[in-house]
């Protein structure tokens, strides 16, 4: 058994599953163990398209007793179970390291002592410094390659359309001082999870669209803390509104914001909007700026397919400006970009490995 040595808390769920997909080939991981609460048999016996790949059995070990011998665990539980088990974890071990899927510390990784101080009665976790937000393209590259880094947080999957929509606006300084954006971001029914519910489960959905938590999910307060972290935005505030869609896997987010004067040229009397050629363009190289190097991220002419980033790590994004307004798109793949193909691209950097390995996969087209 060479390079590094893995293990997933929690397999049974969409998350866990599509890790053991990724992680099954990639070539400088071993999955050591993979828990669960509620199976004790085969994985392939639970994820039939595993079978035959995998020798891999569920086991019902400790978190806790797994960072004694792994040099990284994944997190792939429900919300609220890595906020109990991650402390205990990285006392076990002085060299053990969590990436974490749900949200139990994705603001706290964009915290500060003296914040953390002020919003918490228990003591500063020695581990806080060394906590990273890690969505790469958006800031989170260099907070996860820290050395000591040893808690990325991941991001949550409509966060990050959201936030690779609005981070190069925010960056170049075109969003600086406009009116707050608009999202609306369309998930598929594997966005809630494994477990079914009533308006959750593919049944109930599957010919039917609906918004869900409009103004108040959690990931609005995320985009918020994010795009103020990384992108330079001051007290931003997102108006976000998620949606239930009728498909199975990805996200398809639209964000529309009023750029106003910053399409300008010139001041005063003299001020002229720019002709929407010119203008396009001007946005267009912010986002350019932003992305051009990045593995994962392509910028597309039209407006982006879910279909064409499913089953893959990566984001396309379209950029569309018409008087004054601008309308970016993004498609992602919910469990790929949105969750465990990220989260393999961090494990990626938080070992000094080449940032893309195991991850460049064409998507499935149809």
């Amino acid at each position: 058994m060479s390079g590094l040595r893995v293990a997933i808390v929690g397999g049974t769920g969409y998350g866990g599953m599509e890790l053991v997909r990724w992680l099954l080939g990639h070539p400088e991981a071993t999955i050591t163990a993979i828990t669960s609460r509620s199976e004790t048999g085969a994985v392939g016996d639970v994820h039939p398209h595993l079978r035959g790949l995998t020798d891999l059995r569920f086991t019902a070990d400790r978190a806790v007793d797994l960072a004694r011998t792994n040099d990284l665990l994944f997190f792939a539980t429900p919300h609220g179970v890595a906020r109990k088990e991650v402390p205990a974890v990285l006392e076990a071990s002085p060299t053990v390291k969590v990436i974490d899927l749900s949200n139990d510390w994705r603001l706290d990784a964009l915290t500060s002592p003296d914040a953390w101080a002020a919003r918490h009665d228990e003591p500063i976790p020695d581990w806080l410094p060394f906590a990273a937000y890690g969505l790469p393209e958006c800031g989170g590259r260099a907070e996860v390659r820290r050395p000591g880094c040893r808690l990325v947080a991941n991001p949550g999957c409509h966060a990050s359309a959201a936030i690779l929509a609005l981070h190069p606006l925010a960056r170049s300084g075109l969003w600086q001082g406009r009116p707050r954006p608009a999202v609306v971001s369309v998930t598929g029914s594997s966005g809630s999870g494994a477990t079914p519910s009533q308006g959750t489960h593919h049944p109930e959905r599957f010919s039917n669209f609906r918004a869900y938590k409009p103004l108040e999910h959690q990931h609005q307060r995320e985009i918020e803390v994010v795009l103020a972290t990384f992108g330079g935005a001051h007290g931003p505030v997102v108006d976000f509104v998620p949606c239930s869609g009728p498909f199975s896997r990805g996200i398809g987010s639209t964000t529309i914001l009023d750029l106003g004067e910053r399409l300008v040229r010139g001041t005063g009397d003299t001020a002229e909007t720019l002709e929407e050629g010119e203008a396009l363009e001007l946005v267009r190289a912010a986002f350019r700026t932003a992305y051009a190097t990045e593995p994962f991220v392509r910028l597309v002419p039209e407006t982006p397919e879910v279909r064409a980033v499913a089953y893959t790590n990566l984001a396309d994004v379209g950029v569309t400006v018409r008087a004054g307004s601008v309308c970016v798109t993004v498609a992602i793949d919910n469990l790929g970009k949105g969750m465990a193909g990220t989260a393999v691209q961090n494990m990626n950097l938080l070992f000094g490995l080449d940032e893309t390995l195991g991850l460049r996969r064409a998507g499935a087209g149809l």
